[in-house]
Parts: C-alpha cells; structure tokens; sequence
C-alpha cells in the first residue's frame, strides 16, 4: 500500500552520513511519497494558512509497514472535538497520542527532532537498546486499533542471572491472569508506530522529522520550530540542494509534549508558567536528577547468537551482576548487550576492556570476539551514553499545554517501566477528552481543563512509579530483601486467597503505581512486625531459659 503524507523536511546541501548497519528485514516493503513544500525561509501554518500541496517530489523506500489491523482502521471524527493538536515528539509516547488524536477528529502536527527511522537504523544505534514491554503499555497500543506484530516482539518470562563457577539463579516475572511481558527494540516498536502513523495518512496529518521546538507563545497558541541540520540531511536533498525552511509557526488548540527526559516542551512550560499571573502564585516546580551512570552496549548477529550457549535462556534477561552487564535476545533473534561497569566504561584501553571481561564473563568475551575481532578495541572507542534521568514535576500542564511521558516523569531504567508508563498516559489523555467532548457537536473540548484534569490524575501515580524506581524499592538489594522478595513470592503461591501479588509483581499489571507503593509499604510493615515478633519470641525464650537455669543452679 502506498501512502501519502504531507511532511515538511529541511534540507541540507551538505552530505550526512548515516552510521554503518547491515540491512534487516522486519516487515514487508512499502514506499512512502512525501511531498515537500518550498516555502520562504520562514512559514507560518495555522488558521487561515492552508497548508499548500506541491507537486510530489520523490519516492524514499522504507522496508517496514503496519499490519492488515492498522491499514484498515479508517481515520474517524468524534463530533465537536476537532481542533489544531501539535505533538512535539515522534517517540512511542509521541505516536500513539497522534493517533488517538487522528482517530478523535484532530487536524495533528508531529514534530520529531532526528530523522524518520529506516531500515539503517534499526540495528548499529546505540538509542535502539531493548524495551520491556508490559500489560499496561500493550494495552494502550491494542487501544489505538494496532496489533504488534511478532516480528518486533519477544516473549520474555524472567532474568537469569550467570554467577560464578557457571552456576544460574533464575527468576520468573508474574505470569498472573491478564499478564503479559514481551521485550522489543526501541527503534523496531517506534518504526512500527511511525509507519502505522503513516497508514493512517489523511488531510488531517502533517509530519515534520529533523524540526526541533524553539519557543512557545501560550496567549498566541503558537510554537516555532527550527531545523536540525544534524539531521535534517539524512532525508536527502532536493533537486536544487538549497535549504527552504529556517523555521516554522504553527497555531494549535492542543499541544502535547512527548520529547523526552529533555523535553524543551517542559522548560517553555516552566517558563512560562514563572511569567504569568501574580507575583505570590505558586508556581511549577521540577526536581530533576541526572542518571550519574553510564553505559556501553554491544550486538551479536542472529546467526551468531542461535548457535551461543546463551540461547538456552533466550527468553529471559541474563545477567552478570559481577560486571553490571545484560545480554537480551530480541525479535530478530539478534543479542543486545549492555553494561554498566564503571570499569568497562572508563576502561583506558582496549586491553583492559579484554582482561576484565577474561577475568569475570570469559564466556561472553569468546562470543563478542566471534563476532567482532575488533571488540574490545571499538567497545573502547564508543562514547559512553547516559541512561536518562529522574524528573519529578509538580503539575504536568500549562494552560492547553501538556507533558507526558519521560518528559512528565522520567526516570532511571531500573524497572523496565518506562515505555509502559509513557504509552499509559496517552490513553489517560483519551480518556479525558473523551469525557470533555460537548455533546452538542458545537464546540470544541476546553483544552485547559483537559490538562488540568491530566495533571490531577496522572501526578500521584507518576510521583510514586518515580520514587519508587529512583530508590529501588521494589528490588531485594540485601539479604534481609532477598528473603522478604522470596518470602512473599511463597506466601502468594501457597496461599493466593489471602496473600496477592508482590508490590514487585503487580508492575507486570496494570494496577496504579500509588497502590503498587501503598502495597510495599504493606509488606515491609508485615515482615518487620514478623522480625520484631520473632526477635520478641527469642527474647523472651531467652530470658525463660536463663531463669530456669538460675532456679536450678539455687537448688
């Protein structure tokens, strides 16, 4: 199926090299025409600017395409709601919000910073590390009319853990009614957003790739965009080679921010938040900490990876504490790697890189050296990456301005929550507009009341998925978690009527993150009461015995 879309690009003379990857075939081939629109070197597109369509430029090949479900849910109207939406974004978060809005009846512009993700891209980026995907994000995707497709998804059921002398410890995550855990790439499940977007191509979609957001005007409802030259070329170039657009303005009703634990949507809303209204108003406030870690990653090629010893445990998350290193086998059968250790990260050489991976994972050097004789070498090389940050933000809107996503509530990938939490809100955001829809198909949805109520749904559960990520408390980091962790899990297989879930294992459903926190607050009350009866017990046999012993010592 071709589809068409009007997408503005901004061009760039100069070449761009895309970064060396080897073609992967995830879905069938379709071609997207976009048709470009010169302009002066600024353009304003709102009310009372149509957007004017040229002539069709080019063809640009792109080897992915949604499935039958996407290609054939028509783009519907919900009477009275349609207005002008900006979603700043073309993340998970950014392309499951455009379609709800789409199928709402919005006229919707989305704007993504980098380039359109290609084939090129799904393997050899370091950002298309592996994304745990749970209940509570599936849900939302199968919400927005699309079904994912097995050729991005694989089943996860637990971690393994590799520890010394060869031995495994293994875990399963909560396999309850209703649950489900699949592991996918994050550039493979936003591919497949973006082209199921693109399946959805009506007169109400404007997409915009390489455009990144300048400034917001909240009594003009506008926002100005500028060109990322960094990407802005990976598009190609026109047939003149000469850039038409150095920014862009466009009025919206409705703006969305979905771009990330960075997120410029976040710092106009404080912005403008500290410039309006009086003096003594309460304003927004944000506590934001930087991930002080970093991580390298690594890739072993499917056929390499199917004849590893790994593969055994191939649907589980392994794991070597010892070096802070995962090993998760994704769709296409393919191995990402990470790791954490300071020491691999910092190393400073190549030939250190090798003798710590010798002395604590020798197994794994032997396959990353299978693959790449040049590993350690080019492991050194690599530049360091930071695994994002947490962000706790007092109120998620400003005036018909929203955030979601990791710009809303970021947090360190500790869980593997995130995503999940992202794709959440938008189904949250549908469900509200939803219910501020006028009846009467005369007006439209008062967009200020719409993220007002947002913020006062979303801001406890957001608040307490951040805590509790940032602080670890759903993971055993000692002994005494370790046998409350193993404990609990006992208790609720033995006895399911009266012990539920671990506050842990309820991640893997789709109960609020306040009362997966008021539930582990619960049980360290239960097993501390259980400490302190016990050590109360030992106490009082002891003072029994001592007595006893006094008594016959007096005989």
């Amino acid at each position: 199926m071709e589809a068409q879309v009007a997408a503005h690009f901004h061009f760039h003379s100069q070449p761009h090299r895309l970064p060396h990857a080897s073609r992967i075939n995830l879905f069938p081939r379709t071609h997207i025409n976009f048709q470009f629109s010169p302009s002066p070197e600024k353009a304003k597109f709102g009310r009372g600017t149509p957007f004017r369509k040229n002539k069709f430029l080019s063809f640009w090949p792109v080897h992915m395409a949604a499935t039958e479900a996407a290609q054939s849910q028509p783009v519907t109207k919900a009477q009275g709601s349609f207005g002008k939406a900006v979603v700043v974004g073309g993340g998970p978060a950014g392309c499951v919000m455009a379609l709800y809005l789409l199928r709402r009846g919005f006229h919707v512009h989305v704007f993504e910073r980098r380039s359109m993700i290609d084939e090129a891209r799904l393997r050899g980026d370091p950002r298309s590390f592996p994304i745990l995907l749970t209940r509570r994000g599936i849900k939302v995707i199968e919400a927005a009319g699309l079904e994912l497709p097995s050729s991005i998804l694989k089943p996860q059921v637990g971690n393994c853990s590799h520890l010394p002398k060869g031995k495994k410890m293994k875990m399963d995550y909560y396999s309850g009614p209703g649950t489900q855990s699949y592991v996918a790439s994050r550039n493979g499940l936003v591919a497949f957003l973006q082209q199921s977007l693109l399946q959805r191509v009506s007169e109400n979609l404007t997409l915009y790739f390489g455009w990144e957001l300048s400034s917001i005007d909240d009594k003009k409802s506008t926002a100005k965009f500028f060109c990322n030259q960094k990407y802005s070329s990976d598009s190609g170039t026109n047939d003149r080679g000469k850039v038409h657009l150095d920014e862009i303005e466009v009025e919206f009703d409705f703006l969305v921010g979905a771009d990330g634990v960075s997120s410029k949507v976040r710092s106009e809303i404080l912005r403008l938040d500290q410039a309006y209204g009086a003096s003594d108003k309460s304003h927004i406030t944000l506590d934001f900490m930087e991930n002080p870690r970093s991580y390298k990653s690594f890739y072993v090629c499917p056929s390499l990876a199917r004849e590893s010893a790994f593969i055994v445990d191939h649907d589980r998350v392994q794991a070597w504490r010892n070096l802070n290193l995962l090993l998760v086998n994704v769709a296409d059968g393919s191995f990402w790697g990470g790791t954490l250790n300071e020491e691999l990260v910092s190393a400073p050489s190549p030939t250190d890189i090798t003798r710590i991976f010798r002395e604590k994972a020798p197994d794994v050097l032997d396959l990353l050296l299978r693959e790449n004789q040049n590993f350690a070498e080019d492991l050194w090389k690599q530049a360091p990456m930071r695994g994002g940050g947490a962000v706790l933000l007092s109120q998620f809107h400003h005036r018909n301005i929203v955030v979601i996503g990791d710009a809303a509530h970021g947090m360190f990938p500790t869980y593997g929550t995130g995503c999940n939490a992202a794709l959440e809100d938008c189904l949250i955001m549908d469900n509200i507009l939803e219910e501020l829809t006028p009846s009467d198909g005369r007006q439209k949805i008062p967009y200020h009341l719409a993220t007002a109520e947002f913020t006062k749904r979303r801001i406890l559960d957001a608040h307490a998925i951040v805590e509790m990520n940032s602080n670890f408390l759903l993971f055993p980091r000692n002994k005494l978690g370790i046998i409350q962790s193993v404990l609990l899990r006992a208790l609720h297989k033995w006895f399911p009527k009266i012990f539920g879930p671990t506050a842990h294992q309820l991640l893997w459903t789709d109960t609020p993150y306040s009362k997966i926190r008021t539930k582990k607050h619960k049980e360290d009350i239960f097993v501390y009461s259980i400490i302190v009866v016990l050590g109360l017990l030992i106490v009082l046999g002891g003072v029994s015995i001592l007595k006893k012993l006094i008594a016959a010592k007096s005989i």
